[in-house]
């Protein structure tokens, strides 16, 4: 079975969404394959509630990701198997990093058009589409409002400045893409007001297994749908799998080092040594508590007046190295304690992520089957200056002080989760890299950069070196990641890379 389409575009998540919507606006017809199935729009009543509700992260829908810690501990990676992808499930915090990374990019890639000043136009149109917004104070429940005092107090102003290029250090309520409590995810602002448009045709539960080349072009893909195997074929292919999925069908078609390629027996078509390379995510520790019987009763008033999301600020904090006004992120959180361990029922997650890790990792296929997970390891906290490390120790050093500060001491109970003894530093150190996390934003596998550099795998534009017709756009595009949650940042990926595929 074979069909025809002029372009089309794998994966409809955060980024893939995106571009098949500039280019069906710019006139051309595309074939959107995702992987998920299509719940429809806001209103169809086909979408599960977990996915609607915004209140928490929901863990349904997931592709089963899963590698080691830096201190050799098994972490899962989540990733959404659904239309709108990880703007599907995640937490709802739009921030858009600082403006010297993207003017950093620029300059290394020599593409004004990713410079801060050429990227704004494309940050006010996402958050118009995701109705990107900051909670009102009276919309900010007792215990994020708890942690906004405690953090002024222990020395971080008060900034509300997480959807500002130019924001500094400070903390602040969320920018959120979130209507009446719905999570509106990028299917929803790009691809709904779409679906009556002859040009575009959405095909879930359809998933990408390889790029069909005819030489050194790409002429189509093929998939895996309703069990069988079906080949699409088109003027232009665009990968758009995430930092996981993308490199993962590159591998799978052949593209990379050729050969790691050769021995899963996959015929080595274009070698492309950066494929795969690269990987990252921001690391984070945890610090979690009891909620105090006061703080239940607070939120508990609250919640029978509000709408009461789990997550609503954000601190931006400097660590020792970093090149910029900050390089942390803590973002705290109250959700129920399904574990038994708080008396009150409710737990309180004190979390810090670094933004800009040094550490860089790799994927790996496991096979060539499609259905096979492939081997991801970040490598997280083995920088070689451990400056990786230093900063999440300094972030939780910082956490315990909002802790103990009056403000926020009169909400929390016992210790849930105690690291090493506040005068032991070696022991705290140990237990960051034993059970530190991560804040659920890799990129890197597919990065950008010159024909000259041998680690880059696409072109400012996305295209892919070497190869004609095939482009990447999502966050494995990213030479390191931005100082953000990387949802804003990657739909605006998808506005850039779209624009350039459309001709503007």
């Amino acid at each position: 079975m074979s069909e025809r389409a002029e372009v089309i575009v794998c994966g409809a998540g955060t980024a893939g969404a995106v571009v098949a919507a500039r280019l069906v606006e710019a006139g051309a017809s595309v074939l959107l394959l995702e992987a998920g199935p299509d719940h429809g729009g806001p209103d169809s009543g086909r979408w599960p509630a977990d996915l609607l509700d915004a209140s928490g992260i929901s863990g349904t829908h997931d592709w089963g990701y899963a590698g080691p810690g830096g201190g050799g501990q098994e972490l899962t990676f989540g990733r959404a198997r659904v239309i709108g992808g990880c703007s599907s499930h995640n937490g709802c915090a739009q921030t858009c990093g600082w403006s010297g990374d993207y003017d950093e990019l620029a300059e290394e890639l020599g593409a004004p058009e990713w410079s801060a000043e050429a990227l704004r136009p494309l940050f006010g149109r996402v958050a118009e589409r995701l109705h990107i917004r900051s909670y009102e104070e009276d919309e900010i429940q007792p215990f994020q409002r708890a942690f906004l005092a405690a953090a002024g107090s222990v020395g971080t102003p008060r900034t509300d400045d997480l959807g500002d290029l130019d924001g500094g250090a400070g903390c602040g309520a969320e920018p959120v893409n979130i209507v009446d409590g719905v999570r509106w995810n990028t299917a929803f602002g790009y691809l709904e007001p779409l679906r009556d448009r002859p040009e575009l045709d959405i095909r879930p539960d359809t998933m990408v297994d390889r790029v069909l080349l005819d030489g050194d072009r790409a002429v189509g893909v093929r998939a895996v749908a309703g069990g069988q195997l079906v080949e699409f074929h088109a003027d232009e292919v665009v990968i758009s799998g995430g930092a996981y999925g993308s490199p993962e069908i590159l591998l799978r078609s052949g593209i990379g080092p050729a050969d790691e390629l050769r021995a899963l027996g996959i015929q080595s078509e274009h070698d492309l040594p950066g494929v795969g390379r690269n990987l990252h995510d921001q690391p984070a520790a945890h610090l979690e508590y009891a909620a105090a019987p006061g703080l239940v009763d607070e939120l508990a008033a609250f919640a029978r007046e509000h709408w009461m999301p789990a997550e609503q600020a954000i601190a931006k904090l400097s660590a020792s190295h970093t090149d910029g006004p900050y390089d942390l992120h803590v973002y705290p959180w109250v959700e129920p304690d399904e574990e038994g361990e708080a008396d009150t029922g409710w737990r309180c997650v004190f979390a810090v992520g670094l933004l800009r890790p040094r550490s860089r990792g790799a994927l790996r296929l496991a096979s060539a089957d499609p259905g096979d997970r492939p081997r991801i390891d970040h490598a997280f906290l083995s920088d070689p200056d451990v400056s990786d490390l230093e900063a999440l120790v300094r972030g939780v050093e910082w956490m315990r002080g909002v802790a103990m500060n009056p403000d926020m001491a009169a909400s929390l109970g016992r210790a849930l989760v105690a690291p090493g003894a506040p005068d032991d530093p070696a022991a705290l150190r140990e237990w960051v890299r034993r059970t530190h996390r991560h804040y659920w934003h890799p990129a890197g596998t597919c990065r950008m950069g010159g024909t000259d550099d041998p680690g880059a795998v696409v072109g400012h534009d996305g295209r892919v070196h070497g190869l004609r017709r095939l482009t990447v756009a999502d966050a494995s595009v990213l030479p390191m990641i931005t100082r953000s949650t990387p949802a804003w940042p990657v739909a605006v990926i998808g506005e850039r890379i779209g624009a350039t595929l459309a001709g503007g």
